[in-house]
Formats: structure tokens, C-alpha cells, sequence
């Protein structure tokens, strides 16, 4: 990388420099030259080239002590006043810019102007409902997922999760976390929608036939061998057995099509102080607590869920070397299809404009003073001397146009003036 003193910028400014001072010396020699010629042949022509020669001089230097004041002290004479502005001026020149770029720029109705204006919602829809662009959003997942699944697969994040995790789980209230989740689960006999499904699919599964022989055939020597003592023979243990099974099943269906079926409100009333019990009860709040820290110091577990984050992890990877990708085509596809119905549907877009604005519209006027400040801050540390350097090979080569136009205007002002004097002259004779 060249350094900003052999930079083709650096180069640039210096050329022009040398045009500006070649043009200056040039002016001196025809100063020199024609007041010689003029005393040793008087004539109106040289006098006028004197003249040119000597406004151009004039013009040429005071241009060049503007644009050397602006950076530094003209000929290093610090006791000239207003000189090495930018140097003497930075803060004040950061202030100044801060002031301006927050005023102008992130001033909050100009800003919000410019979104308006801009339309992101409908830019997105129709950058999406181009299927290149969807074809480039799936191969974008592509490309940044090994960065993403390498992080994921880091045994530091693992290390670090895993602490995290146990530490925040132990000081958590797992007893009143469960009666909360109860309490919501519970609230207007919203589990019973829930249990209806289980007794229904328990009543069906109770009413068929090989069902029942099976649990007849389990139970029934388990039965027999109570009932022999009073006389009874095995085949009827069996149809008793059988009679249970059937028995328990017609309960089961009773309760499944009764809402207010005794049992099933017994139950409520168990859920009710079950809850109530999670909430109140230290020695049921003990038990679940300890329960929570043998899990958690239980090996397995975090030998199973590293397991499952591994094959998730390898088959990620694996689909992801694939050409024919099934994470980029379902992401393709979704981008194409957010873009299709973004595009059919006017409402969601002023929707995510009017949600963009009403998000945006706060952070301007939070942010835009911490902004100056850190251009306030920013300019504040900058090196003098690299910032002076800086701007110099940024705008150095411009103002040197200053120096050749107030040379050449000079020159011309000079010859005005001359022939404005022989004509004041000549008239006054």
C-alpha cells in the first residue's frame, strides 16, 4: 500500500504545485525583463507588460498565502495572524461538521421524508418476486452457514451455553414456574378440550375386542388366584376379568361424553390443589427442586442433548456442501413466496412501512446526539498532522486552480488598470 507522500494524489497536488509556482516565476521574469526593457526603451506596450507582470505577481502570491493559511503558517511565520486554520480550527471544525451532518441529514423529518420516499416494503416485495433474487437469497444461506455452524459446533459456545444454562435453571423456581404454567393451562377448564381427546382415544382402545381378551388374559390368573380360594374355577376368572376390562371401559367413555361427570370434576379439584400446592407447600416445592438439580446433575443429559445438537449439525452440513441444497431451495422458496404475497397484498406493505417508520422515527431523535458526539470525538483524535496531510491531497490539487486563476486574473486586472491610466492620462493632456 503506497504511503500518502508517494500516492498518485500526492503526486497530483505536486505537479500542480509546481504549474503554480512555474507560472508565479514566469510573471517575476517578465516583470523583471520588461521593467528592464521599459527604462532602457520607453514604450506604453512595455509598460503594460510590466504591469500584467507585476498584478500577476501579485494575484499569484496573495492566492498562494490563502491556500498555504488554510493548512499551515505561511513561510513557518506562526506570528501571522489567522493562519493554519484547519490545524488551529479542528475541534471547532468537528463541532461543525457534526452540527451539520445531524441537522441536515438526520433531522427526523427529513429522514422520514427520504423512507417515505423510498418504500422499503414495496422495494422487498419486488426484489424478492424476482426469482434470481430468491435464487440468490437460498445460495446467500449457503454461503454464510459454514461460518454460522462452525460457531454453533465451537466447544467453547457449548461450555459456555451449558453453564449458562444450569446456572440459570438453578436459581429458578421450577414450583411456581409449573404452577403458573398450570394455572394458564387450567384457567376456564381449558385441559379439558384436552383430556376429552385421551378418554375418547382411551375408550376406543378399551371397547375393541383384542384389546380386552389381552388385558382379560393378563389379569385373569392374577385374579384366579384369589378367587380359587372361595371355590371358583379358572374359566370364570376369566369372563370376570373380562367383565372388569369391558367395565372400566364403559367408565372411561362415560367420562370422555360427560363434562361434569364426578370423576372428571374430582379431577378439577385435584388440578386446583395441585397447583395450589406448588404455590404454598415448602415440602412439595422441595421435592420439585431437588428433583430440577438431579437432572441437572444427571451426565446423561447433556450427553443426549449434545448428541441431538451433533446429528442436527452434520445433517446441516451435509446438505449444505449439495448442489441441489433442500436449506437454500426452502429458503429460495420462501423468499419467493414472501415476495409474491407481498406483492399481491398493499395492506402488509403499509403495514411494514408504517411499522419501519414508527420504529425509525424515535432512534433519530435518541441516536442523533450520540452521532455528534462521536464525530464530535472522532475528529477531536484525529493527528494534526495526518488530518491536515489528508485534506491537503484531498482538495490540495483543486485550490491550486486558486493560485493559476489569480495569477491569470491578476495578469488581466493589471492590464485594465494600465490602460485605465493612459486613458485617464491621455484625456487629462
Amino acid at each position: 500500500m503506497p504511503s500518502p507522500a508517494t500516492s498518485p494524489r500526492a503526486a497530483a497536488l505536486a505537479r500542480c504545485k509546481r504549474i503554480a509556482v512555474a507560472m508565479l516565476v514566469l510573471a517575476a521574469l517578465v516583470f523583471v525583463v520588461g521593467s528592464w526593457m521599459e527604462v532602457r526603451h520607453p514604450h506604453w506596450a512595455f509598460g503594460l507588460v510590466v504591469a500584467m507582470a507585476e498584478a500577476a505577481m501579485i494575484g499569484g502570491l496573495a492566492d498562494w498565502f490563502a491556500v498555504v493559511a488554510l493548512f499551515r503558517h505561511p513561510l513557518g511565520q506562526r506570528w501571522i495572524p489567522h493562519t493554519a486554520i484547519i490545524p488551529n480550527r479542528k475541534d471547532a471544525l468537528g463541532r461543525a461538521l457534526a452540527d451539520f451532518i445531524c441537522d441536515h441529514f438526520l433531522e427526523p423529518r427529513e429522514v422520514l421524508r427520504k423512507l417515505d420516499e423510498f418504500d422499503p416494503a414495496t422495494r422487498l416485495a419486488a426484489a424478492l418476486y424476482r426469482p434470481e433474487n430468491a435464487t440468490r437469497v437460498g445460495r446467500l444461506v449457503v454461503d454464510l452457514s459454514p461460518h454460522l455452524l462452525a460457531m454453533l459446533d465451537s466447544e467453547r459456545l457449548h461450555g459456555f451455553l451449558e453453564r449458562l444454562t444450569r446456572e440459570q435453571l438453578r436459581r429458578m423456581d421450577v414450583a411456581a414456574l409449573a404452577g403458573q404454567v398450570l394455572e394458564v393451562m387450567t384457567h376456564q377448564r381449558r385441559h379439558q378440550a384436552l383430556l376429552d381427546s385421551v378418554l375418547r382415544d382411551v375408550a376406543g382402545v378399551l371397547a375393541d375386542p383384542s384389546t380386552q381378551e389381552t388385558v382379560a388374559a393378563r389379569i385373569a390368573p392374577q385374579l384366579w388366584s384369589v378367587l380359587r380360594l372361595t371355590g371358583l374355577d379358572e374359566p370364570v376368572a376369566r369372563r370376570l376379568a373380562e367383565r372388569v376390562v369391558a367395565g372400566v371401559g364403559d367408565l372411561v367413555n362415560e367420562m370422555a361424553t360427560d363434562p361434569e361427570h364426578d370423576l372428571r370434576l374430582r379431577f378439577d379439584d385435584y388440578a386446583d390443589d395441585f397447583i395450589e400446592r406448588l404455590r404454598t407447600d415448602p415440602a412439595l416445592q422441595h421435592k420439585v427442586a431437588v428433583m430440577r438439580d438431579r437432572l441437572l446433575d444427571d451426565p446423561a443429559l447433556p450427553r443426549y442433548i449434545r448428541g441431538l445438537w451433533d446429528d442436527v449439525l452434520a445433517w446441516l452440513q451435509q446438505d449444505l456442501r449439495r448442489d441441489d441444497s433442500q436449506v437454500a431451495a426452502r429458503a429460495g422458496g420462501v423468499a419467493l413466496l414472501l415476495g409474491d404475497r407481498l406483492t399481491a397484498d398493499a395492506a402488509m406493505r403499509d403495514w411494514i412501512n408504517r411499522w419501519l417508520r414508527d420504529t425509525i422515527e424515535p432512534m433519530v431523535d435518541r441516536y442523533r446526539g450520540s452521532i455528534r458526539g462521536f464525530i464530535v470525538e472522532r475528529v477531536g483524535r484525529w493527528d494534526t498532522r495526518e488530518l491536515v496531510d489528508e485534506l491537503e491531497l484531498s482538495v490540495g490539487s483543486d485550490l491550486q486552480y486558486i493560485r493559476y486563476n489569480g495569477t491569470a486574473i491578476g495578469a488581466l486586472i493589471g492590464g485594465v488598470l494600465f490602460a485605465v491610466v493612459q486613458l485617464i492620462g491621455r484625456l487629462g493632456a
